[in-house]
C-alpha cells in the first residue's frame, strides 16, 4: 500500500490522549483507528561515568473497522514510561503502556520498554520496542469487523537515545514525529512524538520520561 497522508484527505477526526469512551457519529458505519502505544523511560545515569540506555519506542497498530452508529467505544491510551534516576543507585526507565480501541476489535499499539539503569562498571542497556500480536481479520477478540489490519513493532533505543515511533504508511507519515500525516493537518500536536522512548541520563543524570501513546480516529475519507 503506498503512503496516504491523511491530511490530504480531509476526513472527520478525532485524536484521543486521555482514556475515555467515545460514541460513534450518526451516519458512521466505518472507522480507521490508528493505536500509538506509550514510549519507555530513559534510564538513570551512574554518578561518576557511566550514562542510562535509552528506552525502546512503542509499537503501532492500525485498522478499518466495520461500527454501528450510537455505539460506544472504549478508548484506552497508554502513558509513557517514567524517567529513571540518576545517581550512586540509579534506576532503570519505567516500560509505556499498551494504547487501544475496544469495540468487537482491538486495535492496539503496546507500550515501548524502558531503557537500563547505567552501573559503576557499564552505560545501561537500551530498551527494546514495543512488540506486535498474531493480526487475524475477522477474529473476534483482536480485529474482528476489521477490514484490514496492520502492526508494527516498536524500535528499541540506541545508545542514550530514545527509540523513535515507526513510520507507518496506511494512514500517516513521520518517524520519530508524527505531525505531518495528522488529519486535518492540525498544528496542536505538531510537534509531539506519541510513543516515543525517553533518552537515558547523562553521569549522574536522570533519564527523561517516554513520551504518552494516542489513538487517532478518523472516517469520511
Amino acid at each position: 500500500m503506498g503512503r496516504i497522508n491523511i491530511r490530504d484527505l480531509n476526513p472527520t477526526f478525532v485524536i484521543f490522549t486521555s482514556t475515555q469512551n467515545w460514541t460513534v457519529p450518526a451516519g458512521v458505519f466505518k472507522i480507521k483507528v490508528l493505536a500509538i502505544g506509550g514510549g519507555g523511560g530513559g534510564g538513570g545515569g551512574y554518578s561518576a561515568t557511566y550514562v542510562g540506555g535509552g528506552g525502546g519506542s512503542a509499537s503501532v497498530g492500525y485498522a478499518e473497522v466495520i461500527v454501528q452508529p450510537g455505539t460506544q467505544l472504549s478508548v484506552f491510551v497508554g502513558a509513557g514510561g517514567s524517567a529513571g534516576i540518576g545517581g550512586s543507585s540509579p534506576t532503570g526507565g519505567g516500560n509505556g503502556g499498551g494504547s487501544q480501541l475496544q469495540y468487537q476489535a482491538i486495535v492496539a499499539g503496546l507500550g515501548g520498554i524502558g531503557g537500563g539503569a547505567a552501573s559503576s562498571t557499564a552505560n545501561g542497556s537500551v530498551g527494546s520496542g514495543g512488540g506486535t500480536f498474531p493480526v487475524n481479520v475477522g477474529e473476534y477478540g483482536q480485529v474482528a469487523y476489521a477490514v484490514s489490519a496492520y502492526m508494527l513493532s516498536g524500535n528499541a533505543g540506541s545508545g542514550q537515545n530514545g527509540g523513535q515511533t515507526p513510520e507507518f504508511a496506511p494512514g500517516f507519515v513521520g518517524t520519530s514525529n508524527v505531525s505531518g500525516g495528522f488529519p486535518g493537518g492540525t498544528t496542536s500536536t505538531s510537534n509531539v512524538a506519541f510513543g516515543q522512548g525517553g533518552n537515558g541520563g547523562g553521569v549522574n543524570a536522570n533519564g527523561t520520561p517516554g513520551i504518552q501513546g494516542a489513538v487517532i480516529i478518523w472516517w469520511g475519507d
